[in-house]
């Protein structure tokens, strides 16, 4: 199994720590459903296959698979850009994806008045798959 995870806009490649986890994996199904009652009573049930939106929430957490501040930055900014596509290489899979919002939710891992760029920190990415 590769242990490689990037995320790319086609021009900018960003290495991702091999430690996140992909908390949300199977909370998201494929399939969605509505259930109504018709006029005499009957159980109407409509089913269908989703088409875009499963959820890729990429954690480090406080314990590790952390970024550094620079990385965080190239993140910021590929997150800053409105309806971007992006490809996102997790481990042996592939997606093509898009920033839910808020895109990232970063914490220091040491408070630091003025951090450096190789300043650590724990990283939430919050990606949904999309049809390009």
């Amino acid at each position: 199994m590769a242990t490689e995870i990037t995320l790319t806009d086609g021009t900018t490649v960003i290495d991702l720590p091999f430690g996140l986890q992909w908390n949300d994996e199977f909370a998201w199904s494929p399939v969605e459903h509505s259930t109504d009652y018709s006029l005499i009573g009957n159980l109407v049930v409509q089913e269908g296959t989703r088409q875009d939106g499963r959820p890729i929430t990429l954690y480090g957490g406080p314990d590790g698979a952390w970024i550094t501040r620079a990385t965080l930055q190239a993140l910021y900014a590929m997150a800053s850009v409105p309806y971007q596509t992006l490809t996102l290489a997790l481990w042996d899979r592939t997606f093509n994806v898009m920033f839910r919002r808020p895109a990232l939710e970063a914490d220091e891992i040491i408070r630091k008045a003025n951090p450096s760029a190789e300043h650590d920190y724990a990283i939430t990415i919050n990606l949904m798959e999309i049809t390009p």
